[in-house]
């Protein structure tokens, strides 16, 4: 295939509900959209799921534009006759790994294709509200996932009391210290299956003894294969939460559930409030996992999206079809 043009565009939607966490509440989602245009007028997309501040990380939308103005001119007019030929282009986005997954989903639809597929529900909830506990009992997703707050004890309570059956993950986005973490004794813990990112430092896991503990899993910290690697030979790391566009994306995702089941390390799929295009990719990867990954249905955080029928919910199954972009949604830069 040859380059004829790659074109950027930013898509926005409101939060049904605020994303509250302990670092953050935020209100809308703004994502930057890469298209790749070929001779033959064919075109792919790219969702990149970097924000728009540094809140998370320190790779904003702003840093991906730059870096994509820079990158871009040397492709146009370019012959790519598989995805291995792209190599030498996708290094140079190495330090970029939100921008390069962006780029590798584009790509990686230039020679593979798309199937439609069923993944597992699992809910992610931060801040549970009644309209919240109405939705997850009539859905009854396999697993939920908690935003770690001053009312876990009674979130985790209001799950087990509302008849809601799933398995609980908990998430703190490193925010607790040793006592504070020791709160969930204070909780039925059968059902907990693992609990994300407890610690800043994983120094603090030498100071409990982790098997009266539900499993503990990286997030935030597994940031590159090199650095997952390193944590889980140093550390009791249980589970590895991958997310594709903290490692660089699809390509890089796979090279990792490779070396962890190797390991014998448990992992899960995730994204971070993705629309359609990007949660399709997620999904299908998502597919690999331990656990349900944190895959969410078509209209569970936004009432618009930029694809027609991404994951449609039925009897606990979120069903996926090849996403097709709507252009004339997309704002360009």
């Amino acid at each position: 295939m040859i380059i004829k043009a790659i074109h950027l565009y930013t898509y926005k939607q409101p939060f049904k509900s605020p994303i509250i966490t302990p670092k953050v509440k935020l209100y809308e989602r703004e994502s930057l959209i890469v298209e790749i245009l070929t001779r033959d007028n064919q075109s792919f997309y790219g969702e990149c799921n970097a924000f728009t501040t540094n809140w998370y990380d320190d790779e904003t939308i702003d840093i991906a534009v730059h870096t994509l103005n820079e990158w871009i001119p040397q492709l146009i007019d370019k012959e790519f006759n598989s995805f291995r030929e792209w190599s030498v282009y996708l290094e140079q986005l190495e330090e970029t790994p939100a921008t390069r997954s962006a780029i590798v989903m584009a790509v990686y639809q230039m020679y593979h294709e798309l199937s439609s597929f069923s993944v597992t529900y699992g809910a992610t909830i931060s801040g549970l509200t009644n309209e919240q506990l109405h939705k997850l009992y009539e859905t009854q997703p396999r697993r939920v996932k908690l935003k770690w707050s001053s009312q876990l004890v009674e979130d985790i309570n209001a799950i087990h009391q509302n008849d809601i059956h799933c398995d609980l993950a908990l998430d703190a986005n490193e925010s607790l210290n040793v006592e504070s973490f020791s709160k969930i004794s204070e909780v039925n813990q059968a059902n907990i299956i693992y609990i994300e990112e407890p610690f800043k430092s994983l120094e603090n896991l030498n100071a409990m003894n982790v098997s009266e503990y539900p499993p503990i899993a990286i997030d935030e910290k597994a940031t590159s294969i090199k650095d997952i690697v390193s944590i889980i030979e140093k550390f009791p790391i249980q589970l590895v939460v991958l997310k594709p566009y903290r490692l660089g994306g699809i390509d890089k995702v796979l090279e990792a559930i490779d070396i962890l089941k190797e390991k014998n390390i448990k992992f899960v799929v995730g994204g971070m409030y993705e629309f359609g295009l990007s949660r399709y990719f997620t999904a299908m990867l998502a597919k690999e996992g331990d656990y349900p990954g944190d895959v969410t249905p078509s209209g569970y955080y936004f009432e618009g999206d930029l694809v027609r029928d991404s994951g449609i919910l039925k009897e606990g199954m979120i069903h996926f079809i090849p996403p097709k972009v709507q252009k004339t949604k997309l704002t360009k830069l």
